[in-house]
């Protein structure tokens, strides 16, 4: 019974990832490897093992992240630190050996069974979050003005019981399977449209403006794929746009939009600051940091710090109690690893993108867009579950697309 459990059922467990804990993931990455290594060693004394592929520029540049961290703690004066971000993003290392070496998925089927599983556990858990929404919809609306209202929304979602997301991430696990669901429909076409209204309802609850921005991005990029007539490319995006419009003036996203259009200061002053010119003043110390330092960067023990003195300069207390990153993937990496580093990950970027365009796999092409882009506005793989979901998405759709040619060949 237990060896049938590891030949079939464990390379789903991922999927589950939007209703587990942080140790949960933990657990799961664990039962993943384990499961991916007697699977091997099964197929290895059967004979049926499905050959090898090659990947080792692939895998090289799937493990680069954690490659830099390692590199960094060289010239990081925190070292402490500098390894617990090491370990953290131990992932980048963990999953791709596990998919490409040990070659759990063995048929076009199982992957995309994979984006079903993560497609009905992202819908269970924007479910249980609603419930949980809806028990403390009182104290959610017994706010003195809208904006309270928005941001105490957005703490409740991260209050949800077991499963509670950083909204960023939480948002952003919708996003992903709006999309994987456009690729993968399920047999009832009620149900389609059912998951995809839930979906966009916990993107607009969660209020993530560079996650939706990113949707819509991917929205774009899907019509002139997918439909042949300009015109209707033209009218699709219109009301598109029209819909999103609609939607934010009646929804958390315009207190959102508000507090960039009213605010009275582009830096933070004082006890007036809000999530725009809190931004603005961390972008400003990040391109001032990076200045000092261009090629090799701080180290990723040490940025954190050199932003917090930097955040010193505003007179205000917003960043008293509270620790804020770059709020930008491209500007983590430059300040963490320096031009270089920032230029290998782009490289890397890049090469997955050329796998998705010269195989045509749309579907990965648009995961992919759906990062990248959501990666200007937050730092998505400085925490555990961005991590997870970045490198389990990238390696498997990597990993399908070479897949799908070895046995189209």
């Amino acid at each position: 019974m237990s060896l049938r459990f590891f030949k079939e059922k464990y390379i789903y467990i991922l999927a589950l990832l939007p209703l587990m804990s942080l140790f949960m993931v933990s657990v799961a990455i664990t039962v993943f490897f384990i499961g991916s290594f007697l699977s091997l060693i099964y197929y290895e004394k059967s004979g049926n093992n499905n050959g090898k592929l090659q990947i080792n520029k692939v895998v090289l540049f799937c493990i680069l992240p954690f490659l830099l961290y390692l590199i960094s703690l060289f010239w990081t004066e925190n070292l402490d630190v500098g390894f617990r971000y090491a370990g953290k993003t131990l992932s980048f290392f963990v999953l791709p050996i596990t998919v490409f070496i040990l070659k759990p998925f063995k048929s076009t089927l199982q992957f995309k069974n994979f984006n079903k599983v993560f497609i009905m556990a992202s819908a269970i858990s924007m479910v249980i979050t609603v419930i949980y929404i809806l028990f403390r919809i009182n104290n959610i609306f017994n706010q003195r003005n809208e904006y309270s209202i928005n941001i105490k929304l957005r703490e409740t979602i991260e209050l949800t019981p077991i499963i509670g997301e950083h909204t960023i991430y939480f948002s952003l696990i919708m996003a992903i399977a709006l999309l994987l669901l456009f690729y993968n429909r399920f047999k009832y076409q009620w149900l389609n449209i059912f998951l995809c209204l839930l979906f966009i309802m916990g993107i607009v609850i969660a209020s993530s403006k560079g996650v939706i921005l990113s949707v819509l991005l991917v929205g774009i990029l899907l019509a002139f794929q997918e439909i042949k007539s300009k015109v209707k490319v033209i009218m699709v995006i219109a009301l598109s746009l029209f819909g999103f419009v609609t939607i934010a003036y009646f929804s958390p996203i315009k207190d959102r939009v508000n507090e960039i259009i009213k605010t009275k200061h582009i830096y933070p002053k004082e006890e007036y600051y809000n999530s725009f010119n809190l931004r603005m003043a961390i972008y400003n110390c990040s391109f001032s940091l990076i200045k000092e330092t261009p090629i090799m960067g701080y180290g990723p023990g040490d940025v954190q710090q050199e932003l917090n003195n930097c955040y010193k300069k505003f007179n205000t207390s917003a960043f008293n109690n509270k620790n804020y990153n770059t709020h930008n993937q491209y500007l983590d990496y430059i300040l963490s690893f320096g031009v270089i580093g920032l230029i290998l990950i782009l490289f890397s970027f890049i090469y997955f993108l050329g796998i998705a365009i010269v195989y045509k796999n749309n579907e990965y092409f648009n995961i992919l867009i759906l990062f990248y882009s959501s990666f200007f506005t937050e730092n998505f793989l400085v925490r555990n579950t961005g991590i997870v979901l970045f490198i389990s998405f990238n390696c498997l759709m990597a990993y399908s697309t070479l897949f799908n040619k070895k046995i189209s060949n």
